[in-house]
């Protein structure tokens, strides 16, 4: 399982590498820090050419708010390509989110749509969602 996290914080990421890694400890997890970089990830442009090195994911983490390009435009931009678009995309977000972001997120096409934890009682919450992904009832195209 491949899985790239798009996320600006390194404290998100480190949260977000803990709670796959728990979920699935042969996960393989690339991480890039704003929406350009997604692209080139996912588009096999500029440094991301090498497929071996940069493996198309089985799941991407999406924070609606990262720089360049947002998480919407990126979740956008995903959905409309015919290799990618059946790989689940779960949105991510800190804030409190209006309910157009979480319309549009869903419009843009992700598959979920989540808020990171604050306290140790919501982050059993996020790592049991999460760990859904890697559930054994849950099946993908």
């Amino acid at each position: 399982m491949t899985v790239l996290v798009v996320e600006d914080d390194a404290d998100d990421y480190c949260l977000l590498e803990d709670t796959v890694k728990s979920c699935c400890d042969k996960a393989l997890i690339h991480w890039v820090q704003d929406g350009d970089e997604a692209i080139d990830y996912l588009f096999r442009k500029g440094e991301c050419q090498d497929e071996t090195q940069y493996p198309k994911p089985s799941l991407i983490f999406l924070d609606i708010r990262v720089l360049k390009k947002n998480g919407l435009e990126v979740a956008k931009i995903i959905k409309q390509d015919p290799r990618l678009k059946k790989v689940p995309t779960i949105m991510l977000t800190t804030s409190f989110s209006s309910s157009s972001d979480v319309l549009h997120a869903y419009k843009n096409g992700a598959n979920s749509y989540l808020k990171k934890p604050k306290g140790s009682e919501k982050m059993g919450n996020f790592k049991k969602a999460i760990c859904l992904f890697w559930s054994s009832i849950l099946l993908y195209p």
